[in-house]
């Protein structure tokens, strides 16, 4: 004789459920959200979405002190679901910015390269719209966007959010660790004996993971400091650019 078990979830306390929840993401939700009502129901509670929201833009209530983003205090009914339609909105709104960076480093006249100014200004531009790691993660850290664009992610994330080793991390998980780029620079002449040294011009291919990981840590400070003192023109680009002469006469006005 045997003896078959039926198991439903669905006959599990809802805060046993809700608990479960708590370790998904919010991929992970909107997929088993799609399963049936019941499961739509519970997994767009504020219960879940709330701390998601908060993991992933912590500054965020800093700047709402009117209370006009957020809904009200935090609550422990599970038939909530104010704070998923706000953690929806809010990814909208990151992606409509991030959009607006990726437009400003590929359409520029020269696509393959950018000079300091350039991505610096990017990245300073993604500071002011507030993007936080995961933005970044979704929206710069992508293989089939131009190095370029993971390279100014990475150079925020080092300088605004986390430390390397979650840098690292998720440019891993992204599969951009691996991509390439060619770094140019302009070092101004030193005096030596009362004669000035020719300028030093360095191209160099360096791998992203190299540049966080520290292997390349004199490439990182010359990309985050950019055009000061010493040197005088920096430019980053997907091809080699030692065809390209980079002298005094070259340079911009920054």
């Amino acid at each position: 004789m045997t003896c078959s078990i039926r198991f439903s979830c669905s006959a599990l306390p809802h805060d046993i459920i809700l608990k479960i929840g708590s370790y998904l993401q919010a991929t992970d939700l909107c997929a088993l959200s799609s399963c049936s009502r019941f499961w739509r129901d519970l997994c767009g509670s504020d219960i879940l979405w709330e701390p998601l929201f908060k993991e992933r833009w912590p500054l965020l209530s800093t700047f709402d002190g009117d209370n006009t983003l957020f809904p009200d205090a935090q609550t422990d009914d599970e038939t909530s679901q104010k704070w998923r339609r706000v953690y929806v909105m809010q990814h909208m709104e990151m992606a409509s910015r991030a959009s607006e960076v990726i437009a400003f480093v590929t359409e520029w006249p020269a696509a393959l390269s950018l000079e300091a100014s350039e991505y610096l200004h990017a990245v300073e531009t993604m500071s002011s719209m507030r993007l936080g790691f995961r933005d970044v993660e979704l929206f710069l850290f992508k293989p089939n966007l131009s190095v370029l664009l993971n390279l100014v992610g990475l150079i925020y994330c080092i300088k605004h959010l986390k430390p390397r080793e979650q840098v690292l991390d998720a440019m891993r998980r992204c599969g951009v660790s691996e991509q390439l780029v060619w770094v140019k620079w302009l070092t101004l002449g030193r005096w030596s004996r009362g004669r000035r040294m020719r300028d030093e011009t360095v191209s160099r291919q360096v791998c992203l993971a190299d540049v966080v990981t520290g292997k390349e840590e004199t490439v990182l400070r010359v990309l985050q400091r950019g055009v000061v003192h010493e040197v005088l023109r920096v430019c980053v680009s997907t091809v080699d650019l030692v065809c390209t002469p980079c002298t005094s006469s070259t340079i911009r006005n920054y």
